[in-house]
């Protein structure tokens, strides 16, 4: 019957609608929301980064298994525990017209450090002691202390000289990507491909148009109608068969982003490991993701993806209800005369792909004895509690991950909120001082072994319970050929596409 109503709802308003006019080099994409900024200084939100990124270029950037690339630095050494240097590439532009020199690069980061100008972005540049230029071609970072991220982090986008000490402002930016801002207005915001890099992009598309078209049936429909060529994510699953009925294309891969359960570790039921292990056991993951997501997304084992460079291979730990429920007598908590173990309280937002994951996620515990009171809360809210630590379990998901250091944010007993993100308050001493390893050590081999204890113990004491890596679903029209979807949800690739007039 919600398909039957569906198809109605899409036949109905595609009936009033004519084929739109197509603009020639234009390449038009929806997204569920706007981007907040394009200033790199100020831009945490997916949204801006994900349009940033046809506007700006950083000293490095990141590969598909997240190892660190040249960018604006053709090379760099690190001939210090504390000192890196970079050798700039020679002839790069800012869309002004402007060299790209060593001194942008130095206004960038200080501006970044500066607490005047409140960058959300300073404290991933802390260990940061000093930045200076040695001539146009060189830049020089010296540390406080030890940092194995902070290459990841140098991905940040530079600005010129002259604009980097400026107020944020979000709307105007000039940077040395391939396109250049046109314009920004309430319904849409629109790039240029910048003149001198035109060459060979026959058939490319010169202008990019974002619009926000929050409503993800009205995202399709506009797809269908020829409105819009390209959008990607925020679709609900039951729209994937209707999208495959129509001349368009789907492209999926599995992302970055990390969707878990969330315990409270200092909770009485749940800080013995055997109850955490239970409940996790008695999750059939398989029939969850094929039931409510269109068996897309693939199971997790720990934050990072398989592709990264420094995930390790866990075991898969198998739906096994009757072991669940021995681990659950084993702690000491029988079932009564009702079959009753114990209660708890999962909280989730009013989405309703979340709150129907916590409804099947309640029927399976219930099946070994454990009774759930689903709560859902608005947003901000919902969220509130989560930051604060007013929960016993809830699901959410870490977005977009690239750096192993969220192992750090999310497990180091110093990263308690309101400090990190270890909100369920797991704490061990040896775990601690992995981590603190991990984030100095330079050497990547010696990192990925250390990240592999790391995720092997979060495992073993069930700090989180994984779920899966949600899919990236894109959908192009027909005006588009060549989009390889990307596992961070990138949305470069549309530089490279085929656009047809």
């Amino acid at each position: 019957m919600m398909r039957a109503g569906l198809m109605l709802v899409l036949f109905t308003l595609l009936l009033g609608c004519q084929a739109v006019e197509q603009e020639k080099g234009v390449l038009r994409v929806g997204l569920a929301q706007m981007p907040i900024t394009l200033d790199p200084r100020f831009a945490t939100d997916a949204a801006s980064g994900r349009v940033q990124d046809f506007v700006h270029r950083g000293l490095l950037k990141l590969d598909d298994h997240f190892n660190v690339q040249a960018d604006l630095a053709e090379s760099w050494e690190h001939p210090e525990p504390l000192l890196w240097r970079f050798n700039l590439q020679k002839g790069v532009l800012f869309s002004d017209g402007s060299s790209v020199d060593a001194a942008d690069i130095v206004a960038t980061l200080e501006a970044v450090l500066d607490p005047a100008l409140s960058s959300p972005l300073k404290a991933s540049f802390a260990a940061i002691a000093s930045v200076s230029a040695e001539g146009d071609d060189v830049v020089v970072i010296r540390l406080h202390k030890a940092d194995a991220s902070l290459l990841t982090r140098l991905n940040l986008g530079v600005l010129p000289e002259s604009i980097a000490h400026a107020p944020h402002q979000a709307h105007y930016t000039i940077g040395c990507g391939a396109f250049q801002l046109q314009s920004w207005t309430e319904s849409a915001l629109t790039l240029h491909r910048v003149a001198d890099l035109k060459e060979n992009i026959e058939s490319k598309a010169e202008t990019m148009r974002f619009s926000a078209v929050k409503d993800p049936v009205t995202r399709i429909l506009k797809l269908t109608r020829g409105e819009l060529d390209f959008v990607q994510n925020d679709l609900p699953p039951h729209l994937l068969a209707y999208i495959k009925e129509q001349q368009l294309h789907i492209q999926t891969r599995p992302s970055t982003t990390f969707s878990y359960i969330g315990l409270n570790l200092q909770d009485e039921t749940l800080k013995d490991v055997r109850v955490r292990r239970a409940l996790f056991l008695a999750l059939d993951r398989n029939k969850l993701k094929q039931a409510l997501f269109a068996d897309l997304p693939e199971l997790a084992e720990s934050v990072l993806t398989p592709a990264h460079w420094a995930s390790s291979e866990l075991p898969h730990l198998a739906f096994d209800p009757k072991q669940a429920e021995l681990l659950l007598d084993a702690a000491g908590f029988p079932r009564d005369a009702d079959g009753a173990r114990f209660t708890i309280n999962y909280r989730t937002s009013t989405d309703p792909t979340r709150l129907r994951l916590a409804t099947a996620i309640a029927a399976m515990w219930q099946d070994i004895g454990v009774k759930v009171s689903i709560e859902s809360l608005e947003w901000g809210g919902f969220y509130a509690r989560i930051k604060r630590g007013d929960f016993q379990v809830f699901s959410l998901a870490w977005v977009g991950i690239t750096d192993p250091d969220i192992y750090r944010w999310i497990l180091h007993s110093e990263m308690w909120p309101p400090k990190g993100a270890n909100r369920g308050r797991y704490s061990n001493t040896q775990m601690d001082a992995r981590l603190d390893e991990a984030a100095s050590v330079s050497s990547q081999a010696e990192r990925k072994r250390l990240y592999a204890l790391i995720q092997q113990q979060m495992q073993e004491d069930m700090v989180y319970i994984p779920l899966w890596y949600d899919p990236v679903i894109a959908v192009s029209g027909p005006r588009i050929t060549g989009f390889e979807a990307k596992p961070d949800g990138s949305l470069t690739s549309l530089m490279n596409v085929r656009l047809m007039h």
